[in-house]
């Protein structure tokens, strides 16, 4: 089975470490992990994939609280500039407002740090089977080299 890019965005490269780990021994082991830290450098990297100058991911991860740029910002920029790129976001937070707010602006799902990956993981197990993934599981970007 081809193996899927799951990019995690966050500011706390501990957590990150965490969700590396627990997919490693979890036995997801068609997806590949990639960390990038912040919100600032998930928009240049997603600037990259959008120019086509690199892999763009089967799935985004992002936190919502992180300085500066945070995770509503990148996902509302992903739904305007790569909308076939699927997000979902894994915070703290457990107001009833972000868990709307990232709805409406085009978030796949919405797990809590505080359980320990546990719905996360059963996500990602489940890719297959949802319906925004693409039928190989991957996801399709074409470059926008017009600008």
């Amino acid at each position: 089975m081809k193996r899927r890019l799951l990019v995690h965005v966050d500011d706390d490269p501990d957590l990150a470490f965490l969700l590396e780990r627990g997919l490693s021994v979890s036995g997801i082991s068609n997806w590949s992990f990639q960390f990038i830290e912040g919100g600032a450098a998930a928009l240049e990297y997603l600037e990259r994939v959008k120019a086509g100058d690199a892999e763009a991911p089967t799935l985004l991860l992002l936190d919502i609280k992180m300085p500066k740029v945070n995770g509503f910002d990148v996902l509302q920029w992903v739904n305007q500039n790569l909308p076939g790129i699927p997000a979902i976001m894994l915070s703290s937070s457990e107001l009833i407002e972000d868990r709307l707010r990232a709805r409406d602006l085009g978030s796949r799902g919405y797990f809590s740090k505080g359980n320990i990956f546990t719905e996360l993981f059963e996500f990602l197990r489940a890719w297959d089977e949802t319906a925004f993934a693409h039928r190989d599981g991957t996801v399709q970007v074409q470059a926008n080299r017009e600008q």
